[in-house]
């Protein structure tokens, strides 16, 4: 059916917690972070991070999630497991619910732009109170998938323009979608202690050039092991763990990557456990491959930075 114009008759009450996935003053981060992974050496930095998450709706007859989406969705619960877990515990970490657009509306580009600009100002209002009421100066922007399509538009037509909150971002995390060398208002990070910056990397298997995404010498990646963009294989040696669907940890030293044309080109090793995961795109894996590895640069980079 044809968007319907009145779906977007009302905004969201985010002074309302029910419209939060998840907010450091209300629920126990303990909870989403890997049931193997020891906090004691991890420090709690004075910083707020705002995590958007990927599509979770593809059985809906609507184009837009209600707010009965919001609700149980084990869905959003495996998004903060797998990919916001990496800034709980070191920040204030805020992730809004919002009336995220239909997987179709990537291939329906009328009733597609309509439904993600409804998706979008759900993302606006909730970033609104994230900024007015979070007790930190700076903070940190983390997406994934139509989470960073809703990013990048967030940080070019609102952030940027606006010095006193763009003084304040000092990293974005655009996993997941294309990015071209011309695309962001903000610069990408060149160096793994480097701020101010934004990280972007999509992951496939190694030597796949995928058919249905776009690659080539103006797209951008960065790679999430060695946090560089060059085009050198990663050394297995400083791969940190996998995080893997039953919370846990495993699989340490097991991973190369290297940038390849604006895609994370990914080696993985021949392992049982790993053999029924194998594919060409590692897309829902795109932080679950490098958790460990994330985090610990996350903090190398802000203690880099004395926060």
């Amino acid at each position: 059916q044809n968007f319907e114009e009145n779906q977007a008759h009302y905004d969201l009450d985010y002074s309302d917690k029910k419209n939060w996935a998840f907010r450091y003053d209300v629920h126990d981060f303990k909870k989403i972070i890997p049931k193997n992974y020891k906090l004691k050496n991890d420090e709690i930095f004075d910083i707020s991070v705002f995590y958007i998450h990927p599509t979770t709706l593809f059985s809906s007859k609507k184009w837009n999630a209600d707010t009965t989406h919001f609700s149980n969705n084990n869905l959003i619960d495996l998004c903060l497991e797998n990919q916001a877990s990496i800034f709980a515990g070191l920040s204030n970490l805020y992730a809004p619910h919002y009336r995220e657009m239909h997987i179709y509306s990537y291939t329906d580009t009328i009733n597609g732009i309509k439904a993600f600009d409804l998706a979008y100002n759900d993302i606006l209002s909730s970033f609104k109170y994230f900024i007015k009421n979070i007790k930190t100066d700076k903070f940190i922007i983390a997406s994934h998938s139509q989470g960073t399509s809703h990013a990048k538009r967030l940080i070019n037509e609102y952030i940027f323009v606006n010095k006193n909150l763009l003084d304040r971002l000092i990293l974005s995390y655009l996993i997941g979608m294309d990015i071209t060398s011309n695309e962001m208002s903000i610069e990408l990070c060149e160096h793994p202690n480097q701020l101010y910056c934004f990280l972007n990397w999509r992951s496939f298997n190694e030597y796949y050039y995928p058919l249905d995404w776009d690659y080539g010498s103006n797209y951008l990646s960065v790679n999430p092991i060695s946090f560089s963009i060059d085009s050198l294989w990663s050394n297995k040696k400083n791969h940190k763990g996998i995080l893997f669907p039953n919370k846990k940890i495993f699989l340490k030293k097991s991973i190369s990557v290297r940038n390849e044309k604006g895609l994370l080109w990914v080696n993985l090793p021949r392992n049982i456990l790993i053999n029924k995961f194998k594919s060409n795109s590692y897309h829902k894996a795109d932080f679950n491959l490098f958790w460990v590895n994330i985090r610990q640069n996350l903090i190398y980079r802000l203690q880099n930075y004395n926060l």
